[in-house]
């Protein structure tokens, strides 16, 4: 089993992803050192053969009398086939534009018989960014080589674009990006919180009666009134022209607005309509508009905030299907937990209850909005979470990838998630002891301590309870009485007792990262390791700042003396200041704006105990000056179009 130049790759159809399957064996295998190997259609000699089915993610190693194997249930089986060959030949896609492919003086192909396939059939990446369509074609080859099958373009047409792609954008890219998709045998979702542009608001002068009734007025704000046949009729015209001016999805997105709450109908036929029952109304008259000539498109439902207990007056349309995006949940703690108990119970309701004809999760392993613009390494997290939605019915999972910046180098999530989700029994620190191997040659045990110690480091910012709002700070008009908040602001709010506890476990955590900090100065201190320093020193930093926030806030909880409150929110600013100087170094121009204006949520966070404790009246006036001053600053550099 020596490949030598004896040796050929045997493939008779010409279907264009097993063509690439060929293509990339051949090509790999020849930087491993092996001969170019000829592709044929009926090899005479040793060969390779390559075969594959009509359609499936599966695939069978096994050597035979004339050499090896490869046979894929579809031809995206067989292009995983292939990279198993490889990966055990010791090749490794980490990340995305770097590859470990070993050199060897001789290539010895495997003599035992291999069979395969996915423990979720559906397996996908969300791009949620400019910034990462923008760098699309690294991450559509590298989810393909680790067995992803689904790239999902999550977009927006409201300006600024913080959390999705700009609809205008994904149309100047497909061109280029659809056929590295379609070569790949890659399937294709699209869209986003597009419901509400489905009726256009210039329309309420002529029928306020097809919009939403807030309990008191019809208004143009958020979602449409789904007991109107008229919003109905003119939502599935528009939704219509969406699918034909989009003909390379299978499944469409089209979900109601972005809230924890609100934004229904309650005019008196809505009113006993709950969220979920109007959002699923509203999918199956998408649904109705499908294409017939293309059976198998879909609508998707989304289990959201409010949507995410299961509707009980509606059921689905044979067309739409069930897209559960936890963003509440802890992430702590994998799906299995009892702190994640409620939110799991509502996903295994859409599983006994059928709603919709697949069970799709949308999860946030990857979002750099979440977790404010640092991720923490998930090994356990996503390995567990991996065996739950594969036990409950899951079939489908997908990670959103967005963020206010490009990463400076990508994080583990990436692997561990595509990895986790083809072998949902596999072990995590394994597959984070694959990629640290693959990215840090004979440093991967220091790689994978310091990924462990960053993890352990960031639990205390992640615990959080689902099932209680834990005190997150009113909302208002004035950002520094009422300053912006996501889901790991809630640890400053809360019970004192609460908030002091929670301080405890942010300086107890602190030992976790001086462990790290000392195995990056000594084992990890190589140059080609700087991107992964660069990400780690983000956290460490991030980390900080947070535990000083807690820090402050606990103060003020506890009346201490305004000399104690200018100490730590001395403290505060440094480290703040901190992380500004980081993106100084690390953040692209392009980006500035979007990850100065995230920021700045932290700076109002701290200007709100100051405001409220230290601050006269005219001093508390020239702070909302100078803060609305740099908001409309950062504004002004978004893109807008």
């Amino acid at each position: 089993m020596d490949l030598s130049r004896v040796w050929s790759i045997e493939l008779a159809g010409d279907h264009p992803t097993a063509r690439l399957a060929a293509e990339e064996l051949r090509d790999t295998l020849a930087q491993m050192g092996a001969p170019v190997l000829p592709i044929t259609a009926a090899a005479q000699a040793p060969r390779i053969a390559l075969s594959h089915g009509p359609a499936g993610d599966g695939f069978i190693r096994a050597p035979d009398e004339h050499g090896l194997s490869l046979h894929g249930e579809g031809p995206r089986g067989l292009l995983y086939a292939v990279y198993d060959l490889l990966e055990t030949l010791g090749c490794r896609w980490p990340v995305p534009d770097a590859e470990c492919v070993p050199r060897l003086p001789r290539v010895t192909l495997p003599g035992v018989a291999v069979a395969d396939r996915p423990g979720l059939a559906r397996r996908g990446l969300i791009i949620g960014h400019d910034l990462f369509l923008a760098e699309a074609e690294r991450w559509i080859v590298w989810a393909a080589r680790n067995r992803l099958n689904t790239i999902f373009i999550h977009t927006t047409i409201r300006a600024p674009a913080l959390g999705a792609c700009r609809l205008a954008a994904w149309r100047e890219r497909r061109a280029t990006l659809l056929p590295l998709i379609h070569r790949r045998g890659l399937r294709i979702e699209l869209g986003g919180h597009h419901l509400r542009d489905l009726l256009p608001r210039r329309l309420f002068g002529a029928r306020p009666d097809m919009f939403r009734h807030n309990g008191r007025r019809r208004t143009t704000d958020h979602n449409f009134c789904v007991s109107n046949p008229a919003a109905l009729a003119h939502a599935q015209k528009l939704a219509a022209a969406f699918f034909a001016a989009y003909p390379e999805a299978e499944v469409y997105h089209l979900w109601p607005d972005d809230l924890r709450a609100g934004g229904w109908c309650h005019c008196p036929r809505c009113a006993a309509l709950g969220p979920a029952d109007q959002a699923l109304i509203a999918a199956n008259a998408l649904a109705e508009a499908l294409p017939g000539d293309r059976p198998a498109t879909r609508v998707a439902f989304l289990a959201y905030h409010d949507t995410e207990t299961p509707p009980v007056a509606t059921r689905p349309h044979p067309r739409v299907t069930t897209l559960v995006a936890p963003r509440l949940r802890s992430y702590a703690a994998g799906m299995d937990a009892r702190v994640n108990a409620g939110v799991a119970a509502r996903l295994a309701r859409f599983a006994d209850t059928g709603t919709g004809q697949e069970l799709a999760i949308f999860e946030y392993y990857l979002d750099g909005i979440l977790f404010k613009s640092s991720l923490p390494p998930l090994p356990e997290v996503i390995a567990a979470d991996m065996r739950h939605y594969r036990a409950t019915g899951v079939t489908a999972v997908h990670a959103l990838l967005t963020g206010d910046r490009p990463f400076v180098a990508t994080p583990p999530n990436a692997y561990l998630f595509a990895r986790l989700a083809w072998a949902p029994t596999a072990d995590a620190e394994a597959a984070l002891a694959e990629y640290a191997a693959a990215r840090a040659p004979g440093a991967g045990t220091a790689l994978v301590q310091a990924h462990l110690a960053l993890s352990r480091a960031w639990r205390p910012v992640l615990e959080r309870d689902p099932e209680r709002d834990e005190g997150l700070p009113p909302r208002g008009r004035d950002p520094v009485a009422h300053p912006p908040a996501d889901v790991l602001d809630q640890i400053i709010a809360g019970p004192r007792r609460a908030v002091e506890l929670r301080l405890e476990a942010l300086c107890a955590a602190e030992h976790e990262l001086r462990r790290a900090a000392a195995l990056w100065a000594t084992e990890l201190a190589a140059d080609d390791l700087a991107a992964e320093r660069a990400e780690w020193e983000l956290s460490a930093a991030l980390l900080r700042f947070l535990r000083l926030r807690q820090q402050l806030y606990v103060l003020a909880a506890r009346d201490a003396d305004a000399a104690l409150l200018v100490e730590a929110l001395a403290e505060a600013r440094a480290a703040l200041d901190a992380l500004l100087a980081w993106a100084d170094r690390h953040v692209p121009a392009a980006a500035r704006g979007g990850h100065r204006l995230l920021r700045a949520a932290f700076q109002l966070h701290l200007d709100h105990i100051a405001d409220a404790r230290l601050l006269g009246p005219l001093a508390r006036l020239g702070l909302r000056l100078r803060r609305a001053g740099a908001a409309a600053r950062y504004a002004a550099r978004l893109d807008w179009r």
